[in-house]
């Protein structure tokens, strides 16, 4: 089960980069990441816990930015031209995008083992 809808992504999170023919299969995996790191707690919070709906449209973005191919660099518009940030040492790696998505609305609930 995916903590967020696509309405909840458009509505509340103010999301756009996901088509919404999409957005199911990122928010499982999302949610799947979410569970992870939580140990599963995340689960237990009531449909009303938007921070952890947050976080699920975040790590969604920061999956489909991952499966991408890292995060643009450049981009124009006449003749559509992209670039990405594969390989760039100053920007976050796979799992430093989810975590970074993740922390953002995760880590000031307790959700989160935050080390020692």
């Amino acid at each position: 089960m995916a903590y967020a809808t696509y309405e909840f992504y458009q509505d509340s999170f103010g999301g756009n980069a996901i088509p919404q023919a999409d957005f199911g299969g990122f928010a499982k995996r999302a949610s799947d990441y979410i569970d992870l790191v939580t140990l599963g707690r995340a689960a237990g919070y009531s449909d009303d816990a938007d921070f952890v709906k947050k976080a699920c449209c975040a790590v969604a973005e920061a999956i489909k930015i991952n499966e991408e191919g890292g995060g643009v660099v450049a981009e124009s518009v006449g003749k559509i031209t992209r670039n990405y940030a594969a390989g760039v040492t100053n920007t976050p790696n796979e799992e430093e995008r989810l975590s970074i998505a993740v922390c953002r609305y995760l880590t000031h609930t307790g959700l989160l083992y935050l080390g020692v």
